[in-house]
């Protein structure tokens, strides 16, 4: 069985993925995942990712939701060895970070992802702090501190 790895390469946090939080749930309650349950932010995305099963373990899994398997940062980082993150590589930033960030402002994705804008400073807080503390952090910003319910990039504050 696949473990669930909440941190990335590029810098986001897998942990608050409303992807992977609506597959873990689909585990626990043995009921599959439906679009019609996730936020409706992906009802408006550019590609057609509801043909795409609901099924993600995070970034550095060997199984990947649909729409993040075909990220440039991923693919790379992932045939490297040694790289735990982008700044591992002697060539960060380079042009796929570049790329990626071109590509989010002329298909509007930064409005539409906005959980985008904390790759630059997670990777800053990464290498300043190191990724065993940014994935402490990570854990309490994206937990409820009064009842422990998962929050997500689309769900930041507890609705219990």
């Amino acid at each position: 069985m696949t473990e669930f790895r909440p941190d990335s390469y590029c810098g986001l946090y897998c942990g608050a993925c409303d992807i992977l939080s609506a597959f873990k749930k689909s585990l626990d309650t043995g009921q599959k995942a439906q679009w019609s349950e996730l936020p409706k932010q992906f009802q408006s995305l550019p590609f057609d990712t509801k043909k795409s099963e609901i099924k993600c373990y995070g970034c550095k899994t060997d199984v990947v939701f649909d729409g993040c398997s075909h990220c440039l940062i991923r693919k790379c980082a992932a045939k490297k060895t040694g790289i735990e993150t982008c700044l591992d590589c002697e060539k960060y930033p380079c042009w796929r970070h570049k790329l990626t960030g071109l590509v989010k402002k002329v298909f509007g994705l930064e409005k539409k992802l906005p959980h985008h804008k904390d790759i630059k400073p997670n990777l800053e807080f990464i290498r300043q702090n190191g990724i065993d503390k940014w994935l402490n952090e990570q854990e309490k910003k994206w937990t409820c501190p009064s009842c422990g319910e998962r929050l997500t990039w689309y769900h930041p504050i507890c609705e219990k």
